[in-house]
């Protein structure tokens, strides 16, 4: 029997490497997708396609980052903060939302952090991004 040879086996290695597929990420649906300004407080949150978020309030000199999922069927908006964020650090919100054209309105399910819970109490206006229009 026959010793694989060094080349045959880092061929081996990479073919089998290459066949290890990574999660595929779904993006978030499109309608609350772009940027969003509350006319009560200025705050300006931004979803990404990529499933993060960004929240930056008039009174922080940092936005607030984290990770967020939309169920749209459900309503449901749930955002993880990071730990690193200035406000309400490693935090987990979840809100009822709906969104009809330009505005978004969110309704408390939980949240232990009472910023944001202040921030999503008031109508947030669409003010870049999101979905083409319809045609």
């Amino acid at each position: 029997m026959t010793r694989p040879t060094a080349a045959a086996l880092a061929t081996a290695i990479a073919v089998f490497a290459s066949c290890k597929s990574s999660p595929k990420v779904e993006e978030p649906d499109a309608a609350i997708v772009g940027t969003w300004r509350s006319a009560g407080t200025g705050a300006e949150i931004n979803f990404s396609r990529s499933g993060l978020y960004s929240l930056k309030v008039p009174s922080q000199p940092r936005p607030v980052m984290g990770g967020f999922t939309f169920d749209p069927k459900e309503g449901t908006l749930v955002l993880q903060t990071r730990r690193e964020s200035p406000l309400c650090g490693d935090d987990t919100g979840t809100y009822t939302v709906r969104i009809g054209g330009i505005a978004m309105d969110a309704e408390l399910v939980r949240d232990t952090c009472e910023m944001r819970t202040k921030l999503f109490a008031k109508q947030f206006e669409r003010v870049g991004g999101g979905p083409a229009p319809a045609r």
